[in-house]
């Protein structure tokens, strides 16, 4: 085969290169091989992202206590003391001591919480009269005084007046007993005697009502008696 040209490697390979520069081809470096895309280098975005770690509850509390300190009681707290029992009232000496303010006169009581205070009503309608009566909303057509009489004398003269009285019509009266201070018993026996009276069968028929005069009036010296008219 001593007319054939023979081929070389070499030149096979500047043929090619040659047909390729010929059709605009290029091939990279291997430089540009090796580098990293220009995109991943142009976009932070693309980096991984970093995993936040989140503060447990143990570590916020510690932050926010960081600066608080401890306060100091710098006063010593008072010791407890045993409860003081109150001593128990005596009834008869509270009493007592009611009944001598109201002789004194130095301090007012109200005339219901009044020791001497008395009261009484007949029937449904006295009851209802009541509360008029012991405020001395009644005008006084009359008054009897018992001072200096004993005690059938009272009655007596106590019975007749109130009979007298309401013949005429219905009325309210005053009569005067007093509060036994002079008397050789230290008793109001002319107020005892009174009470249980009007409270009797008998007087019904005339008595509606009666209850201790105001302190304006005469107090619990004293006592209104209302009356119903009675027929002649």
């Amino acid at each position: 085969m001593a007319g054939k040209k023979k081929h070389t490697s070499i030149g096979s390979l500047n043929q090619l290169e040659e047909i390729v520069q010929k059709a605009g081809i290029r091939f990279k470096t291997r430089e540009e091989l090796s580098a990293p895309p220009a995109d991943s280098r142009m976009n932070p975005a693309s980096d991984p992202p970093k995993t936040q770690v989140e503060a447990t509850d143990e570590e916020i509390f510690s932050e926010a206590m960081n600066d608080v300190r401890r306060a100091t009681w710098k006063h010593t707290p008072h010791s407890s003391s045993e409860p003081v029992r109150k001593p128990d009232t005596d009834p008869e000496a509270e009493e007592r001591k009611m009944m001598q303010d109201a002789m004194n006169e130095d301090i007012p009581i109200p005339i219901l919480e009044h020791p001497e205070y008395i009261e009484g009503w007949i029937g449904v309608a006295g009851k209802r009269f009541l509360p008029n009566l012991r405020n001395g909303l009644y005008s006084i057509q009359g008054q009897i005084d018992l001072h200096g009489m004993n005690r059938e004398e009272a009655q007596i003269a106590v019975e007749e007046y109130i009979v007298r009285m309401s013949r005429f019509r219905s009325c309210c009266i005053k009569i005067i007993h007093g509060r036994g201070i002079n008397s050789p018993a230290d008793r109001a026996t002319l107020k005892e005697t009174l009470q249980r009276f009007l409270s009797t069968r008998r007087m019904s028929h005339y008595v509606v009502a009666y209850a201790s005069a105001p302190p304006r009036d005469g107090g619990v010296g004293c006592v209104y008696v209302l009356l119903s008219r009675q027929p002649h």
